[in-house]
């Protein structure tokens, strides 16, 4: 019995029976790296993430001390408050404090501007004389400066500041030219100029608190052991637009002044990236959304984009080479391919799903007959990934599908967008099987090697481009691209339509029925029983054309459920699914009957609302309260589950894109400042 006894001991030693307070130093007004200092704000940051994780781990529970760092690091210093975020490492701090085995992450210091127009070039420094630099010698930063500008004639004014001289004010003011500061606290808006240099920094503790120096090593070994990219990850998570460049260099508008109309290559009829739309005369598609954010912002409406379409891959690039068109896109990104054919690769814009189809009877197999379709991106990325396949190329996507159809291919190898299009628009498809190939597709834009100065501009674009937008633009042109419309339906059962009404009325009637059933498939989710997102748009194009022509307002609700894959991996899919459809229960009833409710995406849920910004906001504020506020019972557990929302009012000559995009911000912020709020 006493062996026991001392067993059960010991192993209740190895775990804590409470949550050990640990006092945690939290820096105010510091932006991204950490906010949050009252109740009525949620905490958020890079630092807070980063402390919350090692707690989950080494078993803490955080009393965080509010204050700024002259008042933290004595405090760290006494041993009143136990850690610390943002210390540096230096030979006298190693005899006063205790650091981990693990930095927490590196600050960069960047000059800043704050001035769209400033002409100054990072590699250029004739463009930095008689500019002011402003700063703050009581700084580690100051000293790196200084060592950095030696021999470089920058030929500028410095101003120089101490303590917590309220700089910052100036600089919005346009004081001077340029101000040094750290990545992690500059502002968003701020263009970085130049890198000046970095240092790592720690998660400190206190002398006196060895054991918790100790769980701190223990936790980080767990976390960095799991993912060895944490930092990079968070990072990029909170602090990517504190360092990309937002302004062309001089380089740039030169190249952006001499091209006042940027010529554009695309395959023809190529949605979801490009196509012409005869309804509207105008092209359409996510390269059209994201070369407008270029013509709109980072060209500031000098440029315009041309769209040249093509059917011939060949003749495409041709022009490309001989400066008929300046850009091609989207190409498959493959820089092997680029440097072969002579040509320049951008960043990644996104990266396509891949499909093959096949009959049923038939296995996706390496040595299979494989049809591909000879156009922009598929030969290139089945050469890369599938080269031991036999293949074919086809003139078009519906050639491939025949070839398989018809026994002369096994399967076809293509852009699964297109080809769940065809297989749903066409019924003598619909026996095929369709599987996503694991193998990524990332896409880009290409350009001859005498055009960099588009390469860098293009990139530039591409980097301010939050993916979210990305993803929602890919989204509704996906849509678009996938539909089953009613000239597909009339295409595939006019005629027995036709024979059945001459025939039989009984029969007609029955069509009638059917007909209303398929209608509800088409643009009615099956499991909430909201209108789907294929229905959205015809009813924001009548909310559109009313805004404008008749003055009448109307807002985006976008709800968005928190935590939702948790709920769905912890408690089941069936549970999950209750839950959206509780959800879906309230955003309805607070919906009018002037309202649309929509099932957005997987569990998201829109409402087109018809009315002012401040009703929509207090209705979203509203059912995001009754959701956190509703039981739901499972087994038995009481589970509570909560919803961040975003809303945007219409404003004079928004387009559709714009007012999406606008929305899908808002409901981003709200994601990254605590979740479970209302954000306009």
């Amino acid at each position: 019995m006493a062996k026991k006894l001392l067993f059960v001991c010991a192993l209740f030693s190895l775990f804590p029976l409470y949550a050990k307070t640990v006092k945690v130093g939290y820096y105010k007004d510091s932006g991204n790296f950490m906010s949050g200092v009252s109740a009525s704000e949620p905490r958020a940051g890079y630092a807070y993430e980063y402390i919350q994780t090692v707690a989950s781990y080494a078993g803490w529970e955080c009393d965080y001390v509010y204050g700024e760092w002259d008042t933290l690091y004595p405090a760290l210093l006494s041993g009143e408050i136990d850690v610390l975020a943002d210390v540096s490492r230096t030979s006298e701090r190693e005899n006063l404090l205790l650091y981990p085995d693990y930095v927490m992450g590196q600050e960069t210091y960047y000059l800043y501007s704050n001035d769209k127009n400033a002409k100054i070039t990072p590699s250029d420094f004739s463009t930095w004389h008689g500019k002011k630099i402003a700063l703050n010698k009581d700084y580690n930063y100051y000293d790196v400066f200084m060592e950095w500008q030696k021999g470089k004639n920058l030929g500028c004014e410095y101003v120089v500041f101490s303590g917590d001289d309220n700089y910052y004010d100036l600089f919005e003011n346009h004081e001077f030219d340029m101000l040094l500061e750290i990545d992690m606290v500059a502002e968003s808006e701020w263009n970085p100029i130049a890198r000046i240099g970095s240092s790592d920094f720690y998660l400190a503790v206190t002398k006196s608190r060895t054991d918790l120096l100790g769980e701190l090593n223990a936790a980080l070994a767990q976390i960095f052991a799991m993912n060895p990219y944490y930092n990079n990850n968070l990072w990029l998570k909170y602090f990517t637009d504190t360092t990309v460049a937002k302004t062309l260099i001089p380089r740039e508008e030169d190249w952006i002044s001499a091209h006042p109309k940027i010529n554009v290559g695309c395959m023809r009829a190529d949605l979801p990236f490009a196509a012409f739309n005869e309804e509207t005369g105008q092209a359409e598609g996510l390269v059209v959304e994201l070369l407008s954010y270029l013509s709109e912002n980072l060209a500031s409406g000098k440029t315009e984009c041309s769209y040249v379409f093509y059917d011939d891959t060949d003749l495409m690039f041709s022009d490309l080479r001989n400066g008929i068109i300046d850009v091609v896109v989207p190409v498959y990104r493959d820089f092997n391919f680029a440097e072969e054919a002579g040509l320049i690769v951008s960043e990644k814009i996104t990266t396509m799903s891949v499909g093959y189809a096949s009959k049923k009877s038939t296995v996706f197999e390496p040595m299979g007959k494989i049809a591909i379709p000879k156009r922009l991106r598929m030969p290139y990325y089945v050469k890369r990934n599938y080269a031991g396949f036999d293949t074919q190329t086809y003139d078009s996507y519906e050639d491939c599908l025949n070839a398989v159809l018809s026994g002369e291919r096994d399967g076809a190898i293509f852009n699964i967008y297109k080809m769940r299009g065809f297989i749903n628009k066409n019924k003598k498809f619909r026996k095929f099987e369709v599987t996503e190939l694991a193998a990524p597709c990332e896409l880009s834009f290409v350009f001859a090697r005498t055009n960099p100065e588009l390469l860098s501009i293009v990139n530039k674009m591409l980097m301010l481009i939050p993916s979210a937008s990305i993803e929602t633009d890919m989204d509704t042109f996906v849509m678009k691209e996938q539909g089953y419309t009613k000239k597909n339906f009339f295409m595939e059962f006019g005629l027995y339509i036709f024979l059945s009404v001459l025939a039989f009325i009984a029969i007609f009637v029955s069509l009638i029925f059917a007909l209303r059933r398929i209608r509800e498939d088409m643009y009615f989710d099956p499991l909430t029983h909201l209108r789907n997102r294929r229905s959205l748009n015809g009813f924001i194009t009548k909310f559109l054309r009313r805004a404008s022509e008749k003055g009448e307002v109307f807002c985006l609700i976008l709800f968005d459920l928190d935590n939702f894959k948790y709920l769905n991996d912890t408690y089941g899919h069936d549970f999950g699914d209750e839950v959206l459809v509780t959800a879906s229960l309230l955003v309805k009833s607070a919906a009018r009957k002037k309202d649309r409710v929509f099932r957005w995406g997987g569990e998201e849920i829109l409402i087109l609302f018809k009315g002012g910004f401040f009703e929509a906001k207090n209705v979203a504020e509203t059912v995001r309260n009754q959701i956190e506020k509703v039981p739901m019972q499972h087994e038995y557990e009481t589970v509570h589950f909560t919803a961040t929302v975003g809303v945007a009012a219409y404003e004079k000559d928004m387009t559709y894109m714009d007012l999406f995009r606008r929305v899908d911000a808002n409901l981003y912020k709200g994601k990254n400042n605590g979740k479970n709020q209302v954000v306009g």
